[in-house]
């Protein structure tokens, strides 16, 4: 018979701690870095919010867009020539128009009261009844002009030599008085240019208004 083996000695349990692996802590100069980016970061916050309410501005600090402060208003006086009732001259009469030296809108106003009438005793209207002016441009580079009148200029006028020379006089002297720098004048009609007011006189050229004083 076999010699039986003796039972192997059992293994006592280690009492020996396991090694727990250290957890390495953040270390004191990463901490005070990450503080430094956090200040860093929240004054660049408050400096931009600053910028960007510096970049607003105040819309009531400035004038409305597209205003723009009108000319005060005054009187300019001006002269305006009609034809004597019999036809022997012309009158001039003095008037007060108002004015923001703007000289398109006086030159416009000039040919209103033109086409209105005179109102001293002795003149007549050399204009056709119902005739308006309707828009007066000056160029002061070459000093020319252009005036532009209503139909009525043409069709209701009476016609003959002598009613068209005292139509075309009583608007050229009228420009030549209130300005005499005017070297060129273009009389239309609703916009357009015509050959003649009733057959005699010609439109179709420019005038200038000194020598019809």
């Amino acid at each position: 018979m076999s010699a039986e083996r003796p039972d192997s000695p059992q293994r006592r349990p280690s009492t020996r701690r396991p090694r727990l692996a250290r957890r390495r802590g953040a270390s004191p100069g990463l901490i005070a870095l990450l503080l430094i980016v956090l200040v860093m970061a929240a004054g660049w916050w408050y400096w931009q919010a600053g910028q960007d309410e510096q970049a607003v501005p105040d819309l009531a600090d400035f004038p409305e867009i597209g205003a723009e402060p009108a000319g005060r208003a005054g009187d300019r006086a001006v002269m305006l020539v009609f034809p004597e009732w019999d036809a022997g001259g012309y009158v001039t009469e003095q008037r007060q128009i108002p004015s923001r030296d703007r000289p398109g809108e006086d030159l416009l106003g000039l040919m209103s009261m033109l086409c209105a009438g005179p109102q001293v005793s002795g003149a007549v209207n050399a204009m056709p009844a119902g005739t308006r002016a309707l828009g007066a441009f000056l160029d002061p580079d070459d000093q020319s002009m252009v005036l532009d009148f209503s139909r009525e200029l043409v069709t209701g006028h009476p016609g003959g030599s002598a009613g068209e020379t005292a139509t075309l006089t009583s608007i050229l002297r009228t420009v030549a008085l209130n300005f005499p720098g005017t070297r060129s004048c273009v009389i239309l009609v609703e916009g357009a240019q015509v050959e003649t007011l009733a057959g005699h006189l010609d439109l179709a050229r420019p005038f200038d208004p000194r020598r019809w004083l």
